[in-house]
């Protein structure tokens, strides 16, 4: 009688590399959400040194 193999036994594919690349996508989607949260927070939410540096640009743009 022969014994048929279990689908459980049969060989996988490897795993090899899947660490790795979810570190690298880890590392990527991390750097472009600070990049983009960076931009973000300059543009539109910090804006006072902006606004310092047009209110010295127009006095100076006066005395001249």
């Amino acid at each position: 009688i022969k014994k048929k193999k279990m689908p459980s036994a049969t060989p996988l594919k490897p795993i090899t590399g899947t660490f790795k690349r979810r570190v690298v996508r880890d590392i990527i989607i991390g750097l472009g959400a600070g990049l983009v949260g960076a931009t973000i927070f300059d543009k539109y939410i910090y804006t006072h040194p902006r606004k310092t540096q047009e209110y010295f640009d127009k006095l100076a743009k006066q005395n001249q």
